[in-house]
């Protein structure tokens, strides 16, 4: 939802989903004061749901390495403290996933990118896994997004799919989603 100055980008069907995403998608912001903060973690809350979505729908193909699992099933445990929201959520992921790439089919490539790129162990599996399933990136972390930029990966910064003109952030109706509504 952009304003005509500002088209939405394009994304292309096949998708490699950071974790922030993820937990962005499928947990809403939990900040209790209604401010300019929370009005920007709501907006993103909403854009990374509107991607997931597009995946549960099979508009676009979801390539995830088997850590982002792991990374997913932590965070949003410890940010509900509640451990079954995690599970629900790591198998809501498992279920609209078009392919869930192992440790082993992605080990030498991440090798090969951490020792060119110097970048975090887990930045590095993702940018493997765009990589050799040579799809675009979407994430929320601006030095994973430059870094596969510069790698010839197509990559989308979750912010910057909002549209400015609306607030720095966008805005949008603050809608509770349970785990049940999205499927």
């Amino acid at each position: 939802m952009t304003s005509d100055s500002h088209p939405e980008p394009e994304i292309p069907v096949d998708l490699t989903i950071d974790s922030s995403i993820l937990v962005k998608a499928l947990v809403h912001p939990r900040r209790r004061k209604k401010d300019v903060t929370y009005k920007r973690q709501l907006a993103l809350h909403q854009k990374a749901l509107e991607i997931f979505e597009c995946i549960i729908r099979k508009e676009r193909m979801m390539f995830i390495p088997s850590v982002v699992l792991v990374e997913v099933a932590a965070v949003i445990s410890r940010i509900t403290n509640n451990k079954e929201n995690a599970i629900e959520a790591v198998d809501k992921i498992r279920k609209h996933s078009h392919r869930i790439l192992s440790d082993s089919e992605i080990l030498e490539e991440s090798i090969t990118i951490a020792t060119e790129t110097k970048a975090s162990g887990f930045d590095n599996i993702i940018l493997a896994c765009a990589e050799l399933t040579e799809s675009a990136l979407i994430t929320d972390n601006s030095r994973l997004h430059e870094i596969a930029k510069g790698r010839g990966i197509k990559s989308y910064l979750l912010k910057e799919l909002i549209d400015p003109e609306i607030t720095p952030y966008g805005l949008a109706e603050d809608k509770e989603y349970s785990y049940e509504d999205i499927d």
